[in-house]
């Protein structure tokens, strides 16, 4: 695990960032923000961690947990059990059931069920299956709670809990902000148009005047 650097700032530090992230990086089947309640179920942690997060309210301690064997045994079951409610099948376009998931794998629904409920342990390599059929990766099952946010937003820990002048910060916290200020730009731009063509339809043909006198700043 990476170093952090200044310890008593990380709850601000990863507050920052974490609304950088929420204000930018927008799933594409939503078109909006992700919202605390949604990055917390995708990531598998508790809807309190996440907005704990993003109020910066966590001690350091609590912001970027270790996570013993133990605990990481009852993350495989924890995230499954995510996946389950969280990602839709693409057959029948519905939450996936345990009896899809175990034709699909060549299991049987009560080992899923087991593996789901946390009463068996997976091997790696049945861990890369489930990870290979929902599309994740496989660290994903045993991620502590801080590396399953940021991967919500396709970032690291590393971006959330580094140094402001750390390199790769620098570079992430940059193009960040640049896709901010394009999204703005188009909003502008949008809104733009729009008033355009209310203050066309407003005009009068020929005169340049609405019905009650000149346009919207336009002289006597």
């Amino acid at each position: 695990m990476t170093e952090v650097p200044g310890a008593a700032e990380l709850p601000s530090r990863v507050a920052t960032r974490l609304e950088l992230l929420f204000s930018v990086i927008r799933p594409a089947a939503l078109q909006r923000p992700w919202t605390s309640a949604e990055v917390a179920d995708r990531a598998g942690v508790g809807l309190a961690y996440v907005e704990g997060l993003r109020a910066g309210t966590l001690s350091p301690e609590d912001v970027d947990p270790a996570i013993d064997e133990h605990q990481r045994e009852r993350l495989f079951a924890q995230r499954l059990d995510c996946l389950f409610r969280t990602r839709l099948s693409p057959r029948t376009g519905k939450r996936m059931t345990q009896t899809e998931v175990a034709e699909a794998l060549k299991s049987n629904k009560q080992h899923v069920g087991n593996l789901r409920a946390g009463r068996n342990n997976p091997s790696i390599v049945l861990a890369q299956k489930y990870a290979d059929f929902f599309g994740v990766d496989v660290g994903y099952f045993s991620a502590g709670p801080l590396t399953a946010v940021a991967s919500c937003f396709g970032h690291t820990r590393d971006f959330l809990v580094l140094a402001d002048d750390a390199p790769q910060v620098v570079e992430a916290t940059a193009n960040l902000r640049l896709l901010r200020a394009l999204a703005d730009r188009r909003v502008r731009q949008v809104v733009g148009r729009l008033v355009d063509r209310y203050e066309a339809g407003y005009r009068e043909p020929g005169t340049g005047h609405g019905p009650g006198g000149p346009a919207p700043g336009g002289g006597a």
